[in-house]
């Protein structure tokens, strides 16, 4: 169910770009991304930043998007987006000299600090990514094309990246039982 939620409003946004435009598309996403905090309350599932700021950054730029009847401020919301998981990422490492990532899954998932860093580092280079491919189908690409890859692009290539990451997380995991095991 959570995951259902948690895709349920970019599957709206691309059902309802389909059968009207973008601007019915983004009025929608914007009510999918309310439904989605909505939905995470009534099942008390953590909300995490992340969903705050996506929330908020949709509801501005969708706002915008709507008032000006411009579709080019949600085209950019998703690069905004990128990098402000990517900024949240840096600060935390540097400011708080641990990984944001192990703050979220360390209590699950043990490793060691260099692991953290060079994860968050490797996530941070994936949004990053992400944001200057985002904005680059933006402006020189058409508008069906930016949706396919909102949609599908961005969707494939974090599935990739996740499950990457988990096999990286898997191996660095085992050492630390290794470790464990030796020690006793």
């Amino acid at each position: 169910m959570l995951l259902i939620l948690e895709y349920l409003p970019i599957a709206l946004f691309f059902i309802f770009y389909l059968i009207g435009d973008i601007f019915i598309a983004t009025g929608v996403l914007m009510i999918g991304t309310v439904l989605q905090i909505l939905g995470l309350k009534f099942m008390r599932e953590v909300i995490t930043p992340r969903h705050w700021i996506i929330l908020g950054v949709v509801l501005v730029f969708g706002a915008i998007t709507l008032l000006l009847r411009d579709e080019w401020f949600i085209k950019i919301k998703v690069t905004i987006i990128y990098l402000a998981i990517a900024l949240l990422l840096l600060i935390g490492l540097w400011w708080r000299k641990q990984s944001p990532l192990q703050s979220l899954l360390g209590h699950e998932i043990k490793l060691p600090a260099f692991a953290w860093r060079r994860l968050t580092y490797a996530w941070v280079i994936f949004t990053l990514t992400l944001a200057v491919v985002n904005l680059y189908i933006a402006e020189y690409m058409s508008l069906d094309v930016w949706v396919n890859f909102k949609v599908f692009g961005t969707l494939a290539a974090t599935i990739v990246f996740t499950v990457l990451t988990g096999a990286y997380m898997f191996r660095h995991h085992t050492d630390i039982e290794k470790d464990s095991e030796e020690i006793e």
